[in-house]
């Protein structure tokens, strides 16, 4: 066999960069912007919509003179004066629905047509000049609009805290810093909308779809977004903290600087997904499928990724410690300084992986798959590596002291000027392994073959423990006897 050739560390990254996490607070205010253009209105166009995704009218309403939508005004305006619907709005500019309690006027009824157009264009005349005494924010609090058609409104600042929106359409629409606290969103549309900002705490938006929306600095945190559909959306900043996320459909979403912490990611879709500097702390994401997901500098301490798909992610300096990767498949990924310190990643595969300066210090690797791994100068002091298949693996100067490489098959790997030093190797299969310069220090090599190995020298086996089982290059005699 050729000499094996020591492979060259490549230039390194910036060192790992402070760790933003993200706590955002409740937001409030006005919407700077004002409405453009022309005020027309689908007046709530009411929809019965069916699981397929097809859309039947059930009520229908034209849109109103300008007459009529003046009277809507100066009805709108009695209501306020009576406290029958005004005295439920807050026109000091803080977001809609802050309050624990809902006492819309609308609670638990649903909204006539010509009333919610009225509304509607009492918003409008509030979002052009809130000191307009015509303009009232839209407050649907408890209101039941389930199939209204909102498309392509600009619903900014409104109040749609614990209404029922069940099949609700607002493709298009602008929803900045409106209010869905507690909202039931199931299979609503959201698409394209531009929703930054908006509160979604503790709404159920199970199926809903946000497909290309716009959802910056919105608050998700406790929201239900089972099979929800994220793909492509803009979640940058975003709170999901406790958010429940299974099976949704995240690919090639953007949650980069997300607070996802404690989230449940169970078997969702996040091909492509940017999550990077995320944080994930305590999120589970067992069987999640995370291909080309791009995970840089990620905070995934103590999350669960069991069994999910990690093939050819981006996870430089992304933070594992103590993760659950077990049977998880990393193969062809980067983990180019990540730190997965105390992480469980038994059965899982890390083909090709390139893992340089990793830090896998007292990580459980038992029975995994690294061969072809790229592991020059990673730490894997006190790691578990029984039964671990390192074929071809690159060692170069790792550290795998005082780790447990018990019947850990290490065919051709590349082990030079690595520091092996007081760890395990009964019954490892050592043929081919390369060990010039690499340092064997009170290593038990006691029923080892190790005259396969290339370039082991009288030194190193002397700084070794070895016994009568262990078979020895030509020409080295065995020590003395290690102390027990």
């Amino acid at each position: 066999m050729g000499e094996c050739v020591r492979a060259g560390i490549r230039p390194g990254r910036t060192a790992l960069k402070n760790r933003i996490e993200i706590e955002h607070a409740q937001f409030s205010g006005h919407p700077s912007g004002s409405r453009s253009g022309s005020t027309h209105y689908k007046g709530g166009l009411l929809l019965n919509r069916e699981r397929t995704g097809r859309s039947q009218v059930t009520s229908t309403k034209t849109r109103g003179s300008w007459v009529g939508r003046l009277m809507g005004v100066v009805v709108i305006g009695g209501l306020m004066s009576t406290g029958a619907y005004g005295g439920h709005l807050n026109l000091s500019g803080g977001l809609a629905g802050t309050s624990p309690d809902c006492h819309g006027v609308f609670l638990g009824k649903p909204v006539p047509q010509e009333t919610l157009n009225q509304v509607l264009a009492a918003h409008v005349r509030w979002l052009d000049d809130h000191q307009d005494p015509k303009g009232v924010r839209a407050d649907f609090c408890g209101a039941d609009l389930a199939g209204v058609d909102f498309r392509e409104e600009d619903l900014s600042g409104a109040n749609f805290q614990e209404a029922n929106l069940t099949g609700a359409v607002f493709t298009g629409s602008k929803v900045v810093h409106v209010n869905f606290h507690k909202a039931n969103l199931t299979e609503a549309s959201f698409s394209s909308v531009d929703m930054r900002g908006a509160n979604v705490s503790g709404a159920n938006a199970r199926l809903a779809d946000f497909r290309k929306a716009d959802l910056t600095q919105a608050n998700f945190t406790g929201a239900d977004l089972r099979e929800a559909n994220l793909a492509e959306s803009r979640f940058r900043l975003a709170i999901l903290r406790g958010a429940d996320l299974e099976e949704a459909y995240l690919v090639r979403a953007d949650f980069e600087m997300a607070n996802l912490a404690e989230a449940s990611l169970i078997r969702a879709d996040g091909r492509e997904a940017n999550f990077q500097r995320t944080l994930l702390v305590n999120a589970t994401l067992i069987e999640a499928d995370l291909k080309r997901s791009d995970l840089q500098e990620a905070d995934l301490r103590s999350a669960d990724l069991s069994g999910a798909d990690l093939g050819l992610a981006n996870l430089n300096e992304a933070v594992l410690t103590n993760a659950n990767l077990r049977e998880a498949n990393l193969d062809r990924a980067v983990l180019f300084q990540a730190n997965l310190e105390g992480a469980n990643c038994a059965g899982a595969s890390f083909q090709n992986a390139d893992a340089l300066e990793a830090n896998l210090t007292n990580s459980n690797l038992l029975r995994a798959t690294l061969d072809e791994a790229y592991l020059a100068k990673a730490n894997l002091q006190g790691a578990n590596l029984e039964g671990a298949d390192v074929s071809w693996a690159n060692l170069v100067e790792a550290d795998l002291s005082q780790s447990n490489l018990e019947f850990a098959v290490m065919f051709r790997t590349n082990l030079q000027e690595a520091k092996l030093d007081q760890a395990k190797l009964y019954g490892a299969d050592l043929r081919g392994a390369n060990v010039e310069h690499a340092s064997f220090r009170g290593t038990r090599l006691q029923g080892v073959a190790i005259r396969y190995a290339h370039g082991f020298t009288q030194e190193q086996l002397n700084q070794a423990c070895v016994d009568a089982r262990t078979r020895l290059p030509e020409g080295l005699v065995g020590p003395s006897p290690c102390p027990r």
